[in-house]
């Protein structure tokens, strides 16, 4: 809880509390861990995502299991975006996702800048 509350407040880039997830497909945990390696305050496309687990046609999977994930915002599926950059899905809403991609990429360029 403290690390989600630093996170909130822009004090914290990276978790260091230990995740598992015991349910789930292994194609939704190979996506699951995929989302962990999007830098902070990046994003990636669902179709990078599917391409990057070698299976490009895959993009609408990668989407199924991100609105699976058990612990969004530790395994940070809003970092993932539609083709183009388009904001699409998300288990929290549209409007909950803007505001967590608009709070990282503030936190970014204040430490790019600093």
């Amino acid at each position: 809880m403290a690390e989600l509350r630093a996170y909130f407040a822009g004090e914290l880039t990276e978790f260091g509390v230990p995740v598992s997830a015991p349910r789930g497909s292994d194609f939704e945990r190979a996506v699951w861990r995929e989302m962990t390696r999007i830098p902070y305050g990046e994003t990636t496309t669902y179709g990078a995502v599917a391409k990057a687990l070698g299976d490009p046609g895959a993009a609408r999977a990668v989407g199924v299991a991100c609105n699976r994930n058990p612990v969004p915002v530790i395994v940070p599926c809003h970092r993932i975006v539609g083709a183009g950059g388009k904001l699409v899905g998300f288990g929290g809403g549209l409007p909950r996702k803007v505001t967590l991609l608009e709070l990282e990429a503030a936190v970014a360029l204040r430490q790019a800048w600093s």
